[in-house]
């Protein structure tokens, strides 16, 4: 017999049949995978299945694939899914071609079985205990009875070796853990994750044309990325799961090795392309490229990005990609404008594609990707197959199922290739999008289609039992939009670690938007003016100027700017203004639900337009531009790349760059004259003679003022003919308060409950018995290739317990200052809802009010109005109201020192713990310029209490009170109310509410 040695232990090469692959791999061998290996080997000499359990990108298959490519063994791999059958594993009949029989086909477990292989059950915990069950023979007694088929029972040959691989059930999503009752018959074998030194020696021997120096760097920067992802430094907050790992340092030494091994340059933009970028938040790109500067020596600065394509060949900077159609090539890049982000966002594309990496491309959800996709999907001449994903879909739906023939009778059935495998088999292109949307039952199952294998098993009704292989020109896409809560499915950190994610650039940058317009438009007064309106409706409904009633806010993305183009693009007469405004009416104003934000957004629309009117020639200049959007001419055109390099050299020619990209600089609008005398201090404030709460004694420079004439001359307007009400305190009952806003209230309450509706569980399950058959089943039923449970028993189940372990805590600046008829209305109205609407969801509450009530500037009163132990009954909410009804005198105090000690507010119970924290946000001292409130003592104090709680997993939202945007300088979720919004205010902040519970709570079992 024929021995091999493995990691100092002697394995047996044993015969195998030619018509399985044996897969090539190159592992090296380190002490710890030496020791790993060994783990591996003795279980297997002694027939002993084997468990690999370890995170992402730690090599479990690459070690099987090692041991057996010595030995000269194939591997049978099954990824695992939520999805899987016994007879996806085991096999099941199919009907022969002439339809005059039938026949059994194995599946790959039986095939490993009766031929004597390695079967890799890969992510096995994966799939649901109970199936894994159906199969415990195999792991257990070494054969498997063929239940499903002729009940024959099949007996390992000699090499069967039943091997699971695994990531662990924490921090992985759809991971369960494996009972014991299974777990038991198999040696289990964690796979630690690599040190520094053996990166380096497995890299060094990898690629040995690459300078230890650079090895050295890129280890220490995937090494402090990983930290700091761990510790919360970078990631935090996005729900996304990021890792770095062997497999992202083998992406870029692969990518140095293509591009130029000696080049610094070359060095450090991938070292950005791949540890900054698919990083989302500004300030995590910032650390990350300080990190990625400090190892390389200085700023980091790409080069212009220039391109051309010449002998069916995309050159673009240092990138050479074939183009399979190079007509269809040099028509998309005049078909689409292409912006400096745009460039950028391809240069990485391009970049991915030449070193034949799987591309994940992210996008925020009010972003449109869709508008530039065949661009970034089609240029290389092939043609694409989307593959669309949502939850509820069955696996048979992309990969392929038995269908009816044509003739549509039920007992000639054949299997159809789903969109997935027919785009592998004709070498197409693969988008699967919706990867946000699909379960893991979906997601996981493309496994070895996006690793190294590049590979996908059919199931047994195919007829195939070998995977069918990528081919050399095939790539795969995956589209998803950022997650936005927890209580959205995102992909496995495992998953993710398949793909090189690249986010789309954000497109709202006047001067960039002003270039994509041109690229169709005259270039001029039409396109700014587009451009501008454009980003202010963004603007606005981001801030809830518009919409602040609303649930949601309203969303603008590049897809209603080009249709407005479009727009007019299409109907270009005369009146192009005329057009344009009801172009912008189509595609903006019309969907605001608010006649008076409409008609307001219509004004600002003709007051960006009125510009165009005097363009005379400019429905002449549109028709122009319209002559030149044919495939013929459209090199002619303005673009970004110079086409006279397509004839030319490739080391020649600079392409010109029209915009930089510069981020557009907002400034903080400041309306607040000088505090003194009579004059006031923002909306909020009187002082002087016309103070009636304080006796005419106002504070001119320390804040003081109070509930004045004036203000209450504002309230009668805003209530009419509703009763006038208080002075400090508000004279009026909780009876009298429901009667007049009770309406209002009531409806905030119907809308807020929905945010609230428990999670909906489906569970697919087929039985032997029920009401409803499935048309799948029982085509395979009637074709001999499926069993008996045809029935659909899919139960569709309620969690009521997801908020479990919720707690919001209200803590409110209850002080003379911010004692204003529209912050009181809004407060008590937004306190009744939230308290009301939670209460009724069991999630627990507690109020408290803070300030100096005695205003001898020396202490912090902290009044506790509810605990979150107390119950939210009827007589609660009178006594809530009324304490927030009165004795509104005390002073204003620095809002960090109410912080100091947060777990008093909350129930030791308590897991999601949220902080409502209302108040002006400007200390015990309020300062006439916003510049400093902003860089004062109590709002630095505030930043770092605010940071210090975060730590330990407190969430904020702060409200802020008055025309001062401090709040949002602060806290990372906020609202401001101000004279314009405070009615919606218990709209807006149940809505944040329902959003933080979204996104930060998850139910710990």
């Amino acid at each position: 017999m024929e021995f091999v040695t493995i990691a100092d232990v002697k394995v047996p090469v044993l015969p195998h049949s030619e018509k399985f692959p044996v897969f090539p791999s190159s592992l090296v061998e380190t002490d710890s995978v030496k020791q790993t290996l060994q783990k591996i080997l003795y279980p297997m000499l002694e027939g002993i299945p084997v468990l690999l359990v370890g995170d992402a990108g730690v090599g479990k298959n690459a070690l099987i694939y090692y041991i057996n490519s010595l030995r000269k063994q194939p591997t049978l791999r099954f990824s695992f899914n939520e999805d899987t059958l016994p007879e996806d594993l085991i096999g099941s009949y199919r009907i022969l071609l002439d339809g005059k029989g039938f026949t059994w086909s194995n599946g790959p477990l039986t095939n490993a079985l009766s031929e004597g292989l390695s079967f890799v059950a890969d992510e096995m915990n994966l799939c649901a205990p109970n199936i894994i069950k159906r199969f415990s023979s195999v792991y257990e007694s070494n054969y498997l009875d063929l239940l499903e088929g002729s009940g024959e029972r099949v007996n390992g040959k000699t090499g069967f070796w039943f091997i699971g691989t695994q990531n662990p059930s924490e921090g992985f999503e759809g991971r369960k853990p494996l009972p014991f009752d299974i777990t038991k018959h198999f040696a289990v074998v964690y796979v630690d994750p690599y040190s520094p030194d053996e990166m380096f020696f497995i890299l060094k021997k990898l690629y040995p044309m690459l300078g230890e120096d650079v090895l050295k760097q890129i280890i220490r920067i995937s090494l402090e990325s990983e930290a700091r992802i761990k510790a919360g430094e970078i990631g935090k907050g996005d729900l996304e799961k990021y890792h770095f790992n062997l497999r992202t340092l083998q992406k870029y030494c692969n990518r140095l090795v293509l591009f130029g091994s000696q080049d610094k340059t070359v060095a450090a933009r991938e070292a950005l392309y791949l540890f900054e970028e698919p990083f989302r938040k500004k300030e995590d790109k910032v650390k990350q490229r300080e990190l990625i500067e400090s190892e390389f020596g200085g700023s980091v600065k790409l080069v212009p990005t220039k391109g051309y394509v010449q002998s069916s060949t995309i050159f673009w900077n240092d990138k050479e990609i074939k183009t399979w159609d190079e007509k269809k090539t040099i028509s998309l890049l005049s078909t689409y404008p292409t912006p400096e982000p745009v460039l950028h966002f391809l240069d990485q594309v391009f970049t991915a594609i030449q070193a034949k990496e799987n591309i994940l491309i992210e996008y925020r959800e009010d972003q449109d990707p869709q508008e530039f996709l065949p661009l970034f999907t089609e240029l290389t001449g092939i043609e694409l197959e989307s593959v669309m994903l949502s939850k509820g879909m069955h696996t048979s739906d992309v990969v392929g199922a038995l269908k009816p023939t044509e003739e549509g009778n039920i007992e000639s059935v054949t299997w159809v290739d789903g969109p997935l495998t027919r785009s592998i088999r004709k070498g197409h292109i693969i988008l699967i999008s919706g990867l946000e949307s699909a379960g893991a039952e979906l997601v996981e199952k493309m496994n070895m289609l996006t690793d190294d294998a590049r590979s996908l098993t059919l199931p047994p009704e195919s007829g195939e039992y070998l995977p069918i292989q990528l081919t050399e020109k095939s790539i795969v896409f995956g589209m998803k939009s950022f997650r936005a809560s927890k209580s959205v499915t995102t992909i496995s950190r495992a998953f993710r670690n398949r793909f090189t994610p690249i986010l789309f650039p954000e497109l709202e940058d006047t001067k960039v938007l002003e270039e994509i317009l041109e690229f169709y438009l005259p270039e001029g007064v039409l396109p700014r003016s587009l451009a501008r309106f454009h980003l202010k409706a963004k603007e606005l409904a981001e801030k809830r100027t518009i919409g602040s009633a609303n649930l949601m806010p309203y969303r603008f993305g590049i897809s209603n700017l080009l249709k407005w183009k479009n727009h007019i693009y299409r109907y270009n007469q005369t009146d192009v203004k005329d057009i344009a405004i009801r172009g912008g009416k189509i595609y903006y104003t019309n969907q605001i639900a608010d006649p008076k934000e409409r008609k307001e957004l219509e004004r600002l629309l003709e007051g960006y337009l009125s510009g165009v009117e005097v363009v005379s020639t400019l429905f002449e200049e549109i028709e122009e531009k319209k002559k030149t959007f044919t495939v013929e001419s459209g090199l002619n055109r303005k673009n970004w790349w110079d086409p006279e390099l397509h004839k030319r050299d490739p080391l020649t020619g600079v392409a010109k760059k029209l915009n930089s990209g510069v981020e557009t600089k907002r400034g903080i609008e400041i309306n607040t004259p000088e505090t003194g005398g009579a004059t006031k201090e923002g909306p909020d404030a009187w002082y002087g003679q016309d103070t009636q709460g304080n006796q005419g004694q106002g504070e001119p420079q320390g804040g003081g003022g109070g509930w004045g004439y004036r203000t209450e001359e504002l309230y009668k307007q805003f209530l009419k003919k509703r009763r006038l009400l208080w002075d400090y305190s508000i004279m009026v009952g909780l009876e009298e308060f429901k009667s007049v806003f009770g309406k209002e209230l009531e409806e905030v309450e119907l809308n807020l409950e929905q945010l609230f509706d428990p999670e909906i569980d489906i569970h697919r399950m087929y039985k032997n018995e029920g009401s409803r058959v499935d048309a799948r089943k029982y085509i395979s039923y009637k074709s001999g290739r499926g069993d008996t449970k045809i029935f659909d028993k899919t139960t569709i189940e309620k969690n009521d317990e997801k908020l479990k372990g919720v707690e919001v805590t209200f803590l409110v600046s209850k002080c003379r200052r911010i004692f204003n008829f529209e912050y009181s209305i809004a407060m008590l109205s937004a306190l009744l809802v939230s308290l009301h609407i939670l209460n009724e969801h069991d999630i627990k509450t507690s109020v408290h009010t803070f300030c100096d009530i005695k205003n001898s500037k020396d202490t912090v009163d902290i009044f506790n109005l509810k605990s979150a132990e107390e119950d939210y009954t009827t007589e609660k909410e009178e006594e809530v109201f009324s304490a927030l009804c009165k004795n509104w005198h005390g002073d204003s105090i620095p809002e960090y020192q109410v912080l100091s000690n947060s777990e008093r507010f909350f129930s030791p119970d308590a897991q999601t713990k949220i902080i409502v924290i209302l108040s002006d946000f400007r200390g015990q001292r309020a300062k006439t310029y916003i510049e400093d409130e902003l860089s004062s003592f109590d709002t630095r104090k505030l930043k770092e209490a605010v940071l210090k709680n975060q730590d330990k997993n407190y969430v904020f939202l702060g409200v802020g009170l008055g025309s001062r945007y401090i709040a949002e300088h602060v806290f990372h979720d906020s609202l401001q109310i101000t004279a314009d919004n405070f009615y919606s205010m218990p709209n807006l902040i149940g809505a944040e509410i329902a959003r933080l519970v979204q996104i930060h709570h998850s139910l710990r079992q």
